[in-house]
């Protein structure tokens, strides 16, 4: 099942993804502003990774593809608990790619929101950002997310420590947003 929100198709990952997400695992300019780390990743030991890869109960990972064909990255769905009804969510794009729809993250976001939310029934969604990832807290934030608190010195990048900022969103929140109601969360 693919997943259609505004100009973005969420899909599953195809072999034809390697390049790009070779590029987002090894580019430096990508590196710096994600949480999680990793060692380089040579072109067949992604190709191993995409032959061996499978979404799970736990783990979701979906490309971004634009109404243009375009793939410009991947959004990710980690830790899911089916308990609590909560999942971790993140995404890496391709800083410079000239393909770019304007508005097409706020669409991978909120096609992702939608999908967790009335298919899979989470509650809660939640994700970790830098602190000094300045476009990722305005989009949060313009999508409805709520800083909940700062996670100190939690990562370490270009050799230095740096702070998380802890961001969630509840399903009333969505709800909420959607129908247009306004007012505190």
């Amino acid at each position: 099942m693919n997943i259609n929100y505004g100009c973005v198709k969420l899909r599953a990952i195809e072999m034809e993804d390697t390049e790009l997400l070779l590029y987002l695992l090894n580019a430096p300019e990508v590196e710096c502003r994600t949480v999680g780390w990793h060692f380089p990743i040579s072109h067949n030991e992604q190709e191993q990774w995409i032959e061996k890869f499978r979404n799970s109960d736990q783990s979701i990972k979906l490309m971004i593809e634009l109404s243009n064909s375009k793939t410009i990255g991947m959004i990710m769905l980690e830790d899911l608990d089916w308990k609590n009804r909560t999942v971790s969510f993140g995404c890496k794009l391709h800083p410079f790619s000239k393909d770019r729809i304007k508005g097409d993250i706020v669409d991978a976001i909120n096609g992702m929101l939608q999908y967790v939310f009335f298919e899979l029934g989470i509650n809660c969604v939640y994700g970790v950002l830098q602190e000094d990832n300045v476009f990722s807290r305005k989009l949060c934030k313009k999508i409805g997310f709520v800083e909940e608190g700062t996670l100190r010195q939690r990562v370490y990048k270009s050799g230095k420590y740096k702070n998380l900022i802890s961001v969630s969103m509840l399903r009333e929140e969505y709800t909420k947003r959607e129908s247009g109601e306004t007012g505190e969360y």
